[in-house]
């Protein structure tokens, strides 16, 4: 049985599980999210978008207007997909006999009325086949979805705007390291080292000691730097190494950047998911897929 058929007796409306299909086909498709939960298993990295280094947009109010408006324009589709593959009078039909149930059974259970208990549940197969149904309904238009989502985070939004698309004025990350919304310190070295090491790594094959030693030294440089908070001129000399190294390889090495160029920006993904939960309410009233059972 699937979330879905969880939140559904739990007592989360259809408006709620529209909204998060759509964030969650989202989240697992980024790659921020994926390389700081760590999860390799689940999301390989080698499989993960990655951001480029020069990304179209740079300007934080330009980038964080333009992907509020394709969280937005995803919902609408998402709606419309709704709408054409599923038959939303039944599913609201569905959906009120399976809330009308829970409440009846919950009502028993405080009430600690043995008999209709047993009586509700005698209906619970029913119940259950219903949830199924409503899973299906559900599942068909999310199918769909994922195709164009897929070519839009995979394709596009990373080389369009790279890691971060807005600054907030304080951190956002509630429940800290374990899912980071905002960046901080702490994600900004752990980058720079990481590509300062995989550059001096490339230099080992360069032939003349004397471009080796430099781009060793810039490696080093972006180092100290990114430790004296000084982020943006860290990346500088990280690029600057790239091309010396790029100039002096047969083989050219793709250009890393770290994620983030300040404390406290906002991450792509996160942004993304704060604008489909700020518009979904709308969204759904204009398209008329919101689930009013009541």
């Amino acid at each position: 049985m699937s979330w879905q058929v969880y939140l559904l007796i739990g007592g989360l409306d259809d408006n709620m599980i529209g909204l998060i299909d759509v964030i969650s086909a989202s989240l697992l498709l980024l790659h921020p999210l994926s390389s700081q939960l760590s999860l390799p298993s689940i999301l390989p990295l080698q499989f993960a978008p990655q951001a480029s280094a020069h990304p179209y947009i740079t300007n934080m109010l330009s980038a964080s207007i333009l992907v509020s408006v394709i969280a937005i324009a995803l919902q609408f589709f998402y709606a419309l997909l709704r709408l054409k593959m599923t038959d939303m009078q039944k599913l609201r039909r569905m959906m009120k006999e399976v809330n009308d149930w829970r409440r009846e059974y919950m009502d028993a259970i405080r009430k600690q009325d043995k008999d209709r208990i047993e009586k509700l549940r005698g209906k619970q197969e029913y119940i259950n086949r219903l949830n199924m149904e409503v899973m299906q309904m559900n599942f068909r238009p999310m199918m769909v979805f994922m195709i164009p989502m897929l070519i839009i985070w995979w394709a596009v939004l990373p080389q369009v705007f790279g890691h971060t698309v807005a600054i907030s004025p304080i951190s956002l990350n509630i429940v800290g390291d374990l899912l980071p919304i905002t960046c901080t310190k702490g994600m900004i070295v752990k980058d720079v080292n990481s590509i300062s090491e995989e550059i001096g790594k490339h230099a080992e094959a360069i032939q003349n000691p004397v471009i080796r030693d430099q781009v060793t030294s810039l490696a080093k440089e972006a180092r100290e730097l990114v430790d004296a908070g000084q982020y943006i001129t860290a990346r500088d000399r990280i690029l600057t190494a790239y091309s010396i190294l790029n100039a002096n390889l047969e083989k050219k090495v793709q250009e890393r950047v770290p994620s983030c160029m300040a404390e406290n920006e906002v991450l792509l993904w996160a942004w993304y998911a704060i604008a489909s939960i700020a518009f979904s309410g709308i969204v759904m009233k204009i398209t008329r897929t919101e689930m009013s059972i009541n």
